[in-house]
């Protein structure tokens, strides 16, 4: 089976004779059917924000054409008037940060809101084949009479921690509005800001924290006979332990969206693709982490030249 290969080939331990195991199709289009719905919302999102930002790739910018709450008016002809009623949905795709920088709880909300939507969009797919690796070990629980639990919960713990990543952001960002380092566009208002934030992403490839957290996320089987924990309460708490390090061996690549604008859909493509590679890279860990770096690093320097 081809997503079983693919599985394989993502994984830095030994899983194959465990997912030779038969899989019911009920298990396995639960994860199917739950992830396909996590993306699809998130990604509504994310691409609705970025067309009404003009950040999507080859689109025109629109941003001249914000006003200065933030907020966007519908254009009207002669021919029709239309309400001025803002629905919960289009005033969500439509925030922008204060241009006057006169924040209130709203748009505090709304900037966690973004951040924790983008992190579940960009990091759901790199928790798949963990998915589908707990799930056949659940098959494996149930013929042994023993307790068993829905990957579901796991996804919902491990993105839980990106969601607390997300909640610690959003204050940088805000103290980066204020100061006027980023513009109401969530671009940087200054060269220096991207190339520190560029620098810092290269370094930390170097790390050896980066080297830990990274082989956690490489080795999800090697990591859930450490912590495995049995029931639903279990789950949730294997999918949030693995965030948790999945945050420590991302974080600083999230800190680039500072540096090409934090809607900069394309980039945050990227990322997203950028993370899966990263993981599948655990033959030459090293090498790929030592070339990103320096890539990083040299860009950082080159545009604050």
């Amino acid at each position: 089976m081809a997503l079983k290969s693919w599985v394989v080939f993502f994984m830095k331990d030994n899983t194959e004779e465990i997912l030779d195991q038969n899989v019911p199709l009920k298990d396995r289009m639960t994860v199917y059917i739950g992830v396909a719905v996590v993306l699809l919302t998130s990604w509504f999102y994310i691409l609705g924000m970025g067309w009404h930002m003009g950040t999507l790739p080859f689109s025109d910018n629109m941003s001249m054409e914000m006003p200065m709450d933030g907020s966007m008016e519908m254009p009207m002809d002669g021919s029709m008037k239309m309400a001025k009623e803002t629905t919960l949905l289009s005033s969500i795709l439509t925030w922008m940060p204060p241009m006057d920088n006169a924040w209130h709880a709203k748009d505090f909300f709304l900037l966690f809101l973004m951040w924790s939507v983008m992190m579940v969009a960009m990091m759901t797919p790199s928790i798949l084949p963990m998915l589908m690796l707990f799930t056949t070990l659940n098959v494996r629980q149930k013929q042994q009479g023993q307790i068993s639990s829905s990957s579901l919960i796991l996804l919902s713990g491990y993105l839980l921690s990106w969601i607390i990543f997300s909640l610690v952001i959003t204050l940088p960002q805000y103290l980066m509005h204020i100061s006027g380092m980023l513009n109401p566009m969530m671009e940087p208002s200054h060269a220096y800001l991207g190339s520190i934030m560029l620098v810092i992403a290269g370094i930390y490839q170097f790390t050896p924290l980066k080297d830990a957290c990274l082989n956690v996320c490489q080795s999800p089987l090697s990591f859930m006979m450490n912590n495995w924990k049995e029931g639903n309460l279990g789950a949730f708490i294997i999918g949030y332990k693995h965030g948790f390090f999945c945050v420590g061996c991302c974080w600083a690549l999230m800190l680039t969206l500072f540096a090409l604008g934090v809607m900069n859909i394309l980039w945050v493509i990227i990322l997203t693709i950028f993370v899966l590679f990263e993981k599948l890279a655990y033959k030459q860990p090293l090498l790929f982490r030592k070339i990103t770096g320096t890539l990083l690093i040299l860009w950082g320097i080159g545009i604050s030249l």
